[in-house]
This record gives C-alpha cells, structure tokens and sequence, in this order.
C-alpha cells in the first residue's frame, strides 16, 4: 500500500497527530522521522526506522577508532543518535494511544484504569487495587514482626552513587541511616580493622 500524506484541512491542522485518518478513511501512522508524512503501510515505518538505523551505523563507522576521532565528530554523532532515540521512544509512547484514539476503544481503556500514566483510584484497577490493598494488610497483619539490626556497610563510591544508595535503603524501610566518609588515613585504618574484627 502507498503512503499517504494528510491532504484535507482538518488533517493538516492534526498534522503532528501519530496517526489519522486520510482523505479516503484510511488510518495513517506518521514516520518518526520525517515530520508530515504519513504511512498507510507498517512495512514503510518499518523500512524508515532501518534506513535510518543504517545511516547512523555508517556514520559512526566513518569515525574509526573512537580514541582516534575528533571530539567534536564524535560529539556530533553522539547528538544526532540521541535525537533519533528520543524521536523513536516519543513515538514508541504516543503511537498505542493514538491508534486507540482513532479505534473508538480508548474508552474501554479510560474506565479499566484511567486516562493518565497512573492508575486512576476511581477506575476499575484502581477499586481492585484498593481491594488488595486493604487485604494484603490484613494477611500481613499477621506475620510476626522480622528482627531488626544495625549494620555497618562500607561503600567506595561516587557522591551520587552514594544518594542512589541511601535513597533505596529508605524505599525499603531502612531507618537510621547515616553516612560518613573518613577524614584521615589513620580514620580509614581504623575502619578497616573495625569491619576486620565484625565483620
């Protein structure tokens, strides 16, 4: 099947929509990559995203040995595959939708869960998920409690490396936490031989 450009006014005002209906009634899916045109054929999406995939790959051969590379041509093409990334995961995200706002049938998925990312509390999930909740509650009521600990841990790592950590140890219910780096070299022995000793 041939491609289709959107050609009547109200298509042209849609005209960065993901995919719409053309002249003749037929459901149109934009390419990626070249803005405006329309394909009423996944073949033809498919055939833009490996042309594309293809021209980059040539691009980042023509570099060579990336130690050897001028930075700025190594820049260059790190932007440009960034860009084609981003383009496809925009259109990876906004194509469902799309397709099930011209299907009529996004309403089922609206009162299933909601319109947004999040479920929705008023949605169908959202009641079960509601449901669960105050069941699960109840079943962990139950359980006895699991001991807790204090730990020690040492860490070598970056400052943001350490955030990343601390903040997963709160997401799991860790408490008291603190972290502290050593001041001296005889502060870093004395650590050592501590976790020596307990560890």
């Amino acid at each position: 099947m041939s491609d289709n450009n959107a050609t009547n006014p109200v298509q042209l005002a849609a005209a960065t929509a993901t995919a719409l209906r053309n002249a003749d009634g037929a459901v149109v899916v934009a390419d990626p990559f070249t803005p405006g045109v329309y394909h009423a054929d996944p073949d033809a999406i498919i055939k833009s995203m490996f042309d594309r995939r293809d021209k980059r790959r040539a691009e980042f051969d023509a570099l060579g040995e990336l130690a050897d590379a001028p930075l700025e041509a190594v820049k260059t093409a790190l932007k440009a595959i960034g860009e084609d990334d981003d383009a496809l995961l925009d259109f990876e995200k906004s194509l469902k939708d799309a397709l099930l706002d011209l299907s009529g049938f996004k309403a089922v998925v609206v009162q299933m869960k909601g319109a947004k990312a999040r479920i929705d509390p008023a949605s169908v999930r959202g009641k079960f998920a509601e449901m669960e909740k105050a069941l699960k509650a109840r079943v962990d009521a139950e359980k006895p409690a699991e001991p807790v600990h204090t730990y020690c841990i040492k860490l070598t790592c970056t400052d943001k490396a350490l955030a990343a950590v601390m903040k997963a140890a709160q997401k799991a219910g860790c408490s008291d936490l603190y972290a502290a780096s050593a001041q001296s070299d005889k502060a870093v022995k004395d650590i050592n031989k501590w976790f020596e000793a307990n560890a």
